[in-house]
C-alpha cells in the first residue's frame, strides 16, 4: 500500500467517528419541498421532479410547475438537465419535453414506464408484458429497442447515462425457483449488448444509476441470500465494491454522480423494521467511506433522513425525511458554501474533499472527459355478511340517528361507496366507481384521475391506498403515485398504508391462482415469503412497516388447505400459530404488534366442519375471543392502539343463529346491536374497522337492503 493511499485510509476511518462528536457547523443545510410533492429526481440545476397537485411536477427555488392540467393523473419519474422529463399516466409512458407531451405504450406491454432520459432526449423504461414478464427498452425518435435478459422473463431499466448506456437488472434462463421473487442480476445494456455485472455472492442484485464514466450504483445479495449491501460497480476493474452499511445487514445505492459520490439508505442496526439513514459514500472503495447523512446536516429536530434518492454533480442530495410520528417529506440538502469556524468541521470538510480529489483521479485515468387485492384463498368459512347495494334503500335515514345517552351514534354512509376502512378523523375510505373517500359529510372521489380505480385503505393523511390499472396505488391530492412498479409479478394491489406512505399489498396471476404478499417502505419493496407454500398475501401494515396477513404452508392444497396467520417486519417472518386447529388467518394489526383475525379451534361440529372464532394476537400469545352466542363462529377484522377488536359473529335472535357485528373491550365481547342507537329494523351485521378515537365502520341491514354506517361513540361507555 502506497504511503499516499495508507494516509487517506486513515482519514477516513477519522472521519466515521466524526458524526459522533459534536460539530462546529453542518455540511449540508435542507430545504424543504412543498408538503404535497412526491419527488423522484433531480437534476444538475437543483430542480427536483416529482407529483403534485394531480399530475406531474417540477419544482426549484423559485416555484413549482404544475402539469396536472396537461396531463392529469400522471407522475413524474425523471428529469434531464434541459428540463425534459418521463414518467407515467395511466398505463402508459410519457415525455414532456419543449413544453409539449409525448405519450407512448410499448406493445405488448399492458404497463409501459419511462424511468430515466438523458440531455440528448434518449428514454430508458420498462414495460410489463404479462404474469412475470417485463422487458427493458430503449427509446428514441420514436423507435424502440428492446434490450433483452440473460435468458429469464424479466429485463428492467432505471437509468440511462450520456453515452445512452443503461442499468438495470435481468433474469436467468429458470429465474430460480421462487416465482414470486426471481433471480435477477445488475446489468448495463451497452454497444448493442447486456452485460451481466454478477452480484456480492446473492442470487439477486440490481442497478439504480450509471454516471458517464461508467460506473454503476446498487444493490445485490450476499452469499447468505439474507443481507443486502449497496454497491459501486467499476467498469475499470470489472467488479463490484461493498460500500457496507451504517450497521444493519442491509443497504442500497440508489445513485451517483459523475465525481463518483454515491447516495442510497442503509440499515442502522437496530431489530426489525424498516428502520434505515440515508447515507452519502465518498467514492473510495472500501466500507470506510460511508457516512450518515443526518450527521452531517443542521438543526434537524425531530426529522429523521431515511433515504438519499438522488445526487447531482453540484453534490445536492434529494432525499426523504420522516419525523416520529410519521409524517414524511422531501428535502434537498445543498452544500454549505460559507467556510465555518475550525475544529471538527474543518476536518471532515478536509476529508471529504481529499474523497472527491481522489475520486476524481481515478475517474480521470477511466474515462477522457467527465463533465457533470384480496387473495382467492380458503380464508374463513363463518357467515358472511352482505355488500352494499348500488342503491340506497328507499328509506334508508338521511341523518344520523339520534342516540340515547351511552349509545353509539349511528351515521349512514352515502350508499355509492362501497367502505373498507376508516382513519383517526373519522373519514372512510372506499370505492364508488373509483377510490372514495367520505369525510363525514361529502364523498371526495378520484374518478377524474383514475377511472375505475378502488381504495382499501387510508392514512391520517386521508391519503387512500388501493389498485388503479392493475397495479397498487396511493391517492392523494398531490395526485397517484404508483406502488406496485417494483412488484414482478402478474396484477396488484394495496392491502395497507401508513403515515409515512409504507404500502403493503397482493400480488396475483389472476383469480383464484397464486399470489403473494408485498410491503414498499422506504423505497424498498420487499415480496413477502411463504410458510412453504404456493400463497400468500397482506391484510395491513403499522406506523413500525410491520405486516400482517396469511401465507401457506408446505403441503396446502384445494383439499386440504393449510395456512397461517403471521407478521413480517422487514425479512423477519413469524407465525402467530391458531387456535388449537391447522389454520388461521390475520386481518389487522396496531402499532404495537397486536393482530386479529380468524382461526380454526379445531373443534368439530356436527362432525363435518371446524369451529372458526375471532382471536386478539398479544405478547406472543393467540387469545379466542368467544362468541355472542349462536354456533360460536366469528371473525374479528381490525383493532385500534387500545386494543379494542370489531368483527362479526354468531348470535342467538328469536328467528335463530344471525351474524351480529360486536366489540371487544376489557376482556368482554358485547353485541354492537345492544351498544348502538340503531334506526328500528336494521341490525348491525359486520364490524370492519375501529380507529383510535373508538369510531367504528359496520355494515347495517335490513331485510335484503345493506348500508355501511359510521358508529360514533359516547361522551362515556355507561
Amino acid at each position: 500500500m502506497s504511503l499516499r493511499k495508507h494516509f487517506l485510509n486513515k482519514l477516513l476511518v477519522v472521519l466515521v467517528a466524526l458524526p459522533g462528536l459534536a460539530m462546529a457547523a453542518p455540511l449540508y443545510r435542507m430545504t424543504w419541498l412543498p408538503q404535497d410533492f412526491t419527488a423522484a429526481g433531480l437534476d444538475g440545476a437543483g430542480r427536483v421532479v416529482g407529483t403534485a397537485q394531480g399530475g406531474a411536477a417540477v419544482w426549484s427555488t423559485g416555484g413549482t410547475t404544475y402539469l396536472a392540467s396537461l396531463l392529469p393523473g400522471s407522475e413524474g419519474l425523471a428529469i434531464n438537465n434541459g428540463g425534459s422529463i418521463v414518467g407515467r399516466v395511466g398505463s402508459d409512458a410519457f415525455v414532456y419535453a419543449g413544453g409539449a407531451f409525448s405519450i407512448f405504450n410499448v406493445p405488448p406491454a399492458y404497463g409501459t414506464w419511462a424511468t430515466a432520459i438523458n440531455d440528448a432526449g434518449q428514454v430508458a423504461g420498462f414495460g410489463a408484458v404479462g404474469f412475470s414478464e417485463t422487458y427493458a427498452f430503449l427509446y428514441q425518435s420514436g423507435a424502440v429497442t428492446q434490450l433483452g435478459s440473460f435468458g429469464g422473463t424479466i429485463s428492467v431499466a432505471n437509468a440511462i447515462n450520456a453515452s445512452g448506456h443503461i442499468a438495470g437488472f435481468a433474469s436467468r434462463a429458470g429465474d430460480g425457483a421462487d416465482w414470486g421473487d426471481p433471480r435477477r442480476t445488475a446489468s448495463v445494456y451497452r454497444d448493442g449488448v447486456q452485460h451481466d455485472l454478477g452480484s456480492l455472492g446473492g442470487w439477486f442484485s440490481e442497478a439504480n444509476d450509471i454516471n458517464d464514466a461508467g460506473f454503476v450504483a446498487g444493490w445485490s445479495g450476499l452469499e447468505d441470500n439474507f443481507s443486502e449491501r449497496p454497491f459501486l460497480f467499476s467498469p475499470l476493474d470489472d467488479r463490484m465494491i461493498d460500500l457496507g452499511t451504517l450497521g444493519g445487514v442491509s443497504g442500497r445505492a440508489n445513485a451517483l454522480n459523475n465525481a463518483g459520490l454515491v447516495v442510497g439508505l442503509s440499515g442502522i442496526g437496530s431489530v426489525g423494521g424498516f428502520d434505515y439513514h440515508a447515507f452519502v459514500y465518498g467514492a473510495d472503495g472500501g466500507r470506510e467511506g460511508m457516512l450518515d447523512l443526518n450527521a452531517l446536516v443542521g438543526e434537524r429536530g425531530d426529522w429523521q433522513l431515511v433515504n438519499a434518492l438522488d445526487v447531482n454533480d453540484a453534490g445536492q442530495i434529494l432525499v426523504q425525511a420522516c419525523n416520529g410520528l410519521g409524517d414524511c417529506r422531501a428535502v434537498r440538502l445543498d452544500l454549505v458554501t460559507a467556510v465555518p469556524e475550525p475544529g471538527t468541521w474543518a476536518m471532515l470538510g478536509t476529508g471529504l474533499a481529499l474523497l472527491a480529489w481522489r475520486a476524481r483521479r481515478r475517474l480521470h485515468r477511466m474515462a477522457p472527459v467527465l463533465l457533470i387485492g384480496p387473495l382467492a384463498a380458503p380464508l374463513v368459512a363463518a357467515a358472511a355478511p352482505a355488500t352494499a347495494p348500488a342503491t340506497a334503500p328507499a328509506t334508508a335515514p338521511a341523518e344520523a340517528a339520534q342516540a340515547a345517552p351511552g349509545l353509539f351514534r349511528v351515521t349512514f354512509i352515502p350508499a355509492e361507496l362501497n367502505a373498507r376502512a376508516i382513519n383517526g378523523k373519522g373519514h372512510v375510505a372506499g370505492s364508488n366507481g373509483a377510490a372514495a373517500v367520505w369525510d363525514g359529510a361529502t364523498v371526495r372521489d378520484y374518478a377524474a384521475l383514475a377511472p375505475g380505480s378502488s381504495a382499501a385503505a387510508i392514512n391520517g393523511h386521508g391519503h387512500l391506498a388501493g389498485a388503479y390499472v392493475d397495479a397498487a396505488h396511493v391517492f392523494s391530492p398531490a395526485g397517484l403515485r404508483n406502488a406496485g412498479r417494483g412488484v414482478l409479478v402478474g396484477f396488484n394491489s394495496a392491502s395497507g398504508l401508513n403515515d409515512s406512505g409504507a404500502v403493503s399489498g397482493n400480488a396475483a396471476f389472476g383469480v383464484g391462482e397464486r399470489g403473494r404478499g408485498f410491503v414498499v417502505a422506504n423505497g424498498i419493496t420487499r415480496i413477502i415469503p411463504t410458510f412453504g407454500g404456493t400463497w400468500g398475501g397482506s391484510a395491513a401494515i403499522n406506523r413500525h412497516g410491520a405486516v400482517t396477513g396469511t401465507a401457506s404452508v408446505t403441503g396446502d392444497a384445494i383439499p386440504v388447505p393449510h395456512y397461517l396467520a403471521y407478521v413480517y417486519r422487514d425479512q423477519i417472518m413469524r407465525s402467530l400459530g391458531t387456535l388449537g386447529g391447522k389454520n388461521s388467518s390475520a386481518f389487522d394489526i396496531n402499532d404495537a404488534g397486536d393482530v386479529v383475525g380468524v382461526a380454526d379451534t379445531g373443534i368439530v361440529i356436527d362432525g363435518a366442519s371446524y369451529l372458526w372464532q375471532p382471536f386478539l394476537y398479544s405478547g406472543g400469545v393467540m387469545y379466542g375471543l368467544g362468541a355472542l352466542g349462536g354456533f360460536g363462529y366469528g371473525v374479528a377484522n381490525g383493532l385500534n392502539n387500545a386494543a379494542s377488536v370489531v368483527g362479526s359473529s354468531s348470535a342467538d335472535t328469536p328467528d335463530g343463529a344471525a351474524s351480529h357485528a360486536f366489540l371487544y373491550e376489557r376482556g368482554a365481547m358485547r353485541d354492537l346491536n345492544a351498544l348502538s342507537a340503531m334506526p328500528a329494523g336494521w341490525t348491525l351485521v359486520d364490524a370492519t374497522d375501529i380507529n383510535d378515537a373508538r369510531q367504528i365502520l359496520a355494515l347495517a341491514c335490513r331485510l335484503e337492503d345493506c348500508q355501511y354506517v359510521r358508529l360514533d361513540p359516547p361522551p362515556c361507555d355507561c
